[in-house]
Protein backbone atom coordinates (compact mmCIF):
# COMPACT_ATOMS: atom_id res chain seq x y z
CA UNK A 1 0.00 0.00 0.00
CA UNK A 2 2.72 2.61 0.79
CA UNK A 3 4.36 2.12 -2.61
CA UNK A 4 0.96 2.32 -4.31
CA UNK A 5 0.19 5.62 -2.59
CA UNK A 6 3.54 7.09 -3.64
CA UNK A 7 2.84 5.96 -7.20
CA UNK A 8 -0.63 7.50 -7.17
CA UNK A 9 0.83 10.85 -6.12
CA UNK A 10 3.26 10.72 -9.05
CA UNK A 11 0.40 9.87 -11.41
CA UNK A 12 -1.56 12.89 -10.17
CA UNK A 13 1.48 15.06 -10.86
CA UNK A 14 2.05 13.73 -14.37
CA UNK A 15 -1.64 13.68 -15.34
CA UNK A 16 -2.21 17.24 -14.13
CA UNK A 17 0.80 18.46 -16.10
CA UNK A 18 -0.19 16.65 -19.30
CA UNK A 19 -3.91 17.37 -19.30
CA UNK A 20 -4.12 20.83 -17.73
CA UNK A 21 -2.00 23.05 -19.91
CA UNK A 22 1.53 21.82 -19.10
CA UNK A 23 1.47 23.98 -15.98
CA UNK A 24 4.22 22.87 -13.59
CA UNK A 25 2.88 24.99 -10.73
CA UNK A 26 -0.60 23.45 -11.01
CA UNK A 27 0.89 19.96 -11.29
CA UNK A 28 2.99 20.64 -8.19
CA UNK A 29 -0.15 21.64 -6.26
CA UNK A 30 -1.76 18.32 -7.22
CA UNK A 31 1.41 16.52 -6.13
CA UNK A 32 1.66 18.31 -2.79
CA UNK A 33 -2.00 17.86 -1.86
CA UNK A 34 -2.03 14.18 -2.80
CA UNK A 35 1.28 13.61 -0.99
CA UNK A 36 -0.07 15.29 2.15
CA UNK A 37 -3.12 13.01 2.05
CA UNK A 38 -0.85 10.01 1.50
CA UNK A 39 1.29 10.99 4.50
CA UNK A 40 -1.78 11.18 6.74
CA UNK A 41 -3.02 7.78 5.53
CA UNK A 42 0.38 6.17 6.07
CA UNK A 43 0.76 7.71 9.53
CA UNK A 44 -2.67 6.49 10.59
CA UNK A 45 -2.83 3.05 9.02
CA UNK A 46 0.51 1.92 7.59
CA UNK A 47 3.14 3.49 9.83
CA UNK A 48 5.13 0.31 10.38
CA UNK A 49 4.84 -0.99 6.81
CA UNK A 50 6.21 2.21 5.27
CA UNK A 51 9.90 2.21 4.36
CA UNK A 52 12.28 5.06 5.07
CA UNK A 53 12.73 5.97 1.41
CA UNK A 54 8.95 6.27 1.02
CA UNK A 55 8.75 8.67 3.99
CA UNK A 56 11.67 10.58 2.48
CA UNK A 57 10.00 10.95 -0.92
CA UNK A 58 6.67 12.13 0.51
CA UNK A 59 8.16 14.54 3.07
CA UNK A 60 10.58 15.99 0.52
CA UNK A 61 7.69 16.36 -1.92
CA UNK A 62 5.60 18.32 0.58
CA UNK A 63 8.53 20.56 1.58
CA UNK A 64 9.89 21.35 -1.89
CA UNK A 65 6.42 21.41 -3.41
CA UNK A 66 5.21 23.89 -0.79
CA UNK A 67 8.19 26.13 -1.56
CA UNK A 68 7.29 25.94 -5.25
CA UNK A 69 3.72 26.99 -4.51
CA UNK A 70 4.63 29.78 -2.07
CA UNK A 71 7.30 31.35 -4.28
CA UNK A 72 5.77 30.42 -7.63
CA UNK A 73 9.10 28.95 -8.73
CA UNK A 74 9.18 25.48 -10.30
CA UNK A 75 12.87 25.05 -9.59
CA UNK A 76 12.12 24.06 -6.00
CA UNK A 77 10.20 20.92 -6.99
CA UNK A 78 12.91 20.13 -9.55
CA UNK A 79 15.61 20.25 -6.86
CA UNK A 80 13.66 17.66 -4.87
CA UNK A 81 14.81 15.01 -7.34
CA UNK A 82 18.46 15.86 -6.75
CA UNK A 83 18.10 15.86 -2.96
CA UNK A 84 16.13 12.60 -2.82
CA UNK A 85 18.52 10.79 -5.16
CA UNK A 86 21.58 11.90 -3.18
CA UNK A 87 20.03 10.83 0.12
CA UNK A 88 19.02 7.44 -1.30
CA UNK A 89 22.51 7.01 -2.78
CA UNK A 90 24.11 7.72 0.59
CA UNK A 91 21.67 5.34 2.28
CA UNK A 92 22.65 2.58 -0.12
CA UNK A 93 26.32 3.13 0.68
CA UNK A 94 25.47 3.02 4.38
CA UNK A 95 23.60 -0.25 3.89
CA UNK A 96 26.61 -1.61 2.01
CA UNK A 97 28.80 -1.10 5.07
CA UNK A 98 26.06 -2.58 7.27
CA UNK A 99 26.01 -5.65 4.99
CA UNK A 100 22.39 -5.12 3.95
CA UNK A 101 21.03 -5.15 0.41
CA UNK A 102 17.60 -3.85 -0.67
CA UNK A 103 17.87 -5.94 -3.84
CA UNK A 104 18.27 -9.07 -1.72
CA UNK A 105 15.20 -8.19 0.33
CA UNK A 106 13.16 -7.66 -2.84
CA UNK A 107 14.31 -10.41 -5.17
CA UNK A 108 16.04 -13.25 -3.31
CA UNK A 109 12.99 -15.28 -2.27
CA UNK A 110 10.46 -14.35 -5.01
CA UNK A 111 12.94 -15.04 -7.83
CA UNK A 112 14.80 -17.83 -6.00
CA UNK A 113 18.16 -16.21 -6.57
CA UNK A 114 21.01 -17.80 -4.63
CA UNK A 115 24.29 -15.91 -4.73
CA UNK A 116 27.00 -15.04 -2.19
CA UNK A 117 26.35 -11.99 -0.03
CA UNK A 118 29.08 -10.04 -1.84
CA UNK A 119 27.02 -10.20 -5.05
CA UNK A 120 23.98 -8.71 -3.34
CA UNK A 121 26.08 -6.00 -1.77
CA UNK A 122 27.63 -5.20 -5.14
CA UNK A 123 24.18 -4.12 -6.34
CA UNK A 124 24.16 -1.47 -3.60
CA UNK A 125 27.18 0.14 -5.22
CA UNK A 126 25.60 0.02 -8.67
CA UNK A 127 22.37 1.60 -7.45
CA UNK A 128 24.24 4.23 -5.42
CA UNK A 129 26.28 5.21 -8.49
CA UNK A 130 23.07 5.37 -10.50
CA UNK A 131 21.39 7.61 -7.91
CA UNK A 132 24.36 10.00 -7.82
CA UNK A 133 24.47 10.05 -11.62
CA UNK A 134 20.76 10.86 -11.88
CA UNK A 135 21.14 13.53 -9.20
CA UNK A 136 23.97 15.12 -11.18
CA UNK A 137 22.00 14.91 -14.43
CA UNK A 138 18.97 16.50 -12.78
CA UNK A 139 21.16 19.27 -11.37
CA UNK A 140 22.59 20.02 -14.82
CA UNK A 141 19.10 20.22 -16.31
CA UNK A 142 17.83 22.51 -13.54
CA UNK A 143 20.83 24.83 -13.77
CA UNK A 144 21.44 24.98 -17.49
CA UNK A 145 18.18 23.99 -19.22
CA UNK A 146 15.45 26.37 -18.03
CA UNK A 147 12.60 24.43 -19.64
CA UNK A 148 9.81 22.73 -17.73
CA UNK A 149 9.02 20.51 -20.72
CA UNK A 150 12.57 19.16 -20.95
CA UNK A 151 12.69 18.50 -17.21
CA UNK A 152 9.32 16.73 -17.31
CA UNK A 153 10.54 14.62 -20.24
CA UNK A 154 13.54 13.67 -18.14
CA UNK A 155 11.26 12.92 -15.18
CA UNK A 156 8.53 11.03 -17.05
CA UNK A 157 10.48 9.26 -19.81
CA UNK A 158 14.25 9.16 -19.40
CA UNK A 159 14.33 8.42 -15.67
CA UNK A 160 11.84 5.49 -15.78
CA UNK A 161 13.51 3.96 -18.85
CA UNK A 162 16.98 4.13 -17.29
CA UNK A 163 15.66 2.72 -14.02
CA UNK A 164 13.97 -0.13 -15.88
CA UNK A 165 17.14 -0.91 -17.83
CA UNK A 166 19.29 -0.94 -14.69
CA UNK A 167 16.79 -3.14 -12.84
CA UNK A 168 16.67 -5.55 -15.76
CA UNK A 169 20.45 -5.60 -16.03
CA UNK A 170 20.85 -6.29 -12.31
CA UNK A 171 18.33 -9.14 -12.42
CA UNK A 172 19.97 -10.72 -15.48
CA UNK A 173 23.38 -10.50 -13.79
CA UNK A 174 22.11 -11.98 -10.52
CA UNK A 175 20.21 -14.78 -12.30
CA UNK A 176 23.34 -15.71 -14.26
CA UNK A 177 25.47 -15.67 -11.12
CA UNK A 178 22.85 -17.72 -9.29
CA UNK A 179 22.96 -20.46 -11.94
CA UNK A 180 26.77 -20.49 -11.84
CA UNK A 181 26.77 -20.63 -8.04
CA UNK A 182 24.24 -23.48 -7.92
CA UNK A 183 26.17 -25.44 -10.55
CA UNK A 184 29.42 -24.97 -8.65
CA UNK A 185 27.77 -25.98 -5.39
CA UNK A 186 26.29 -29.12 -6.98
CA UNK A 187 29.68 -30.03 -8.45
CA UNK A 188 31.40 -29.60 -5.09
CA UNK A 189 28.70 -31.68 -3.46
CA UNK A 190 29.30 -34.50 -5.91
CA UNK A 191 33.06 -34.37 -5.38
CA UNK A 192 32.62 -34.56 -1.61
CA UNK A 193 30.29 -37.54 -1.87
CA UNK A 194 32.00 -40.88 -1.08
CA UNK A 195 32.67 -42.97 -4.17
CA UNK A 196 31.08 -46.41 -4.38
CA UNK A 197 33.59 -49.25 -4.23
CA UNK A 198 33.18 -51.98 -6.81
Amino acid sequence: MPQILVGICSLFFIATYLFFGFDLLLATKALVYSSAVALVILLLFFRYQTKKNQWLILVATVIFGSLTIVFGDGDFIKWRTTVVNVVIGLSLLGMFYLKKSPAQMLFEKPLEITVPQKEWLRTNIWWAIYMFFMAALNTIIVLFVPSDDIWMTFKMVINPIMTFLLTGGVLVYLSKKSKEYKSQRDLESQEDRPQDKN
